[in-house]
């Protein structure tokens, strides 16, 4: 690529990306220009590759937390007193703003549009500690069928929090280069095996 247009590429990517972010970049290619395009695009296609994966766990653990909720509390659990006075705030401010975007639409309230509405980091929060007695000492089992009876909630909130990171890194376009990639895709096979597993011998 010729060196005009590089800097042409570099002022277009410094105009919509800030300086400071393609600094990222630059500092990372030895200030090298065309490196440090390269780097661009190639972070961007990493986090491409990342999204298929990703979505697997988001949709699979969203429906998995669910099922343990609907045991707990109820086909209605999102609208549950008890539910409800156990939530953290981030949860019910989740909630309110899920159940404003589903009015908005002109859609009636139900448990699979309130799943649908409601952001990653609402289901990931409902594996933490505060949840445990009440929901997840009895129905962790149900709610992760394939679950290694080995494996602790606590390990897998841990687990779920790392996807939910580098999910959030991937959609707000931050750099992932950094980031032992192999281990993060391992991580998130894992837990689609703990979600979902997929038996290759058959039934």
């Amino acid at each position: 690529m010729d060196e005009a247009r590089q800097e042409h590429l570099l002022d277009q990517l410094r105009h919509s990306i800030s300086g400071d972010r393609l600094g990222t970049y630059l500092t990372a290619a030895g200030f090298d220009q065309e490196r440090a395009l390269r780097l661009y695009l190639w972070n961007a296609q990493v986090g491409e590759a990342f999204h298929l994966p990703v979505q697997g766990v988001e949709v699979g653990l969203r429906n998995c937390v669910n099922e343990g909720l609907i045991g707990r509390f109820g086909p209605d659990w999102w609208r549950d007193a008890e539910f409800l006075a156990m939530a953290d705030r981030a949860r019910q401010r989740d909630l309110e703003l899920a159940r404003r975007r589903i009015e908005n639409r002109k859609t009636p309230l139900s448990t699979p549009q309130i799943v649908a509405t409601l952001s990653f980091g609402f289901w990931v929060g409902l594996l933490r500690p505060r949840y445990h007695p009440a929901v997840w000492s009895s129905f962790l089992g149900r709610a992760f069928r394939s679950l290694p009876r080995e494996v602790t909630r606590q390990e897998l909130a841990v687990s779920a929090r790392r996807v939910a990171d580098l999910r959030n890194r991937i959609w707000h376009h931050e750099p992932v280069f950094r980031m032992n990639l192999s281990d993060e895709y391992h991580g998130i096979l894992q837990l689609l095996g703990w979600i979902c597993p997929i038996n290759t011998n058959g039934p």
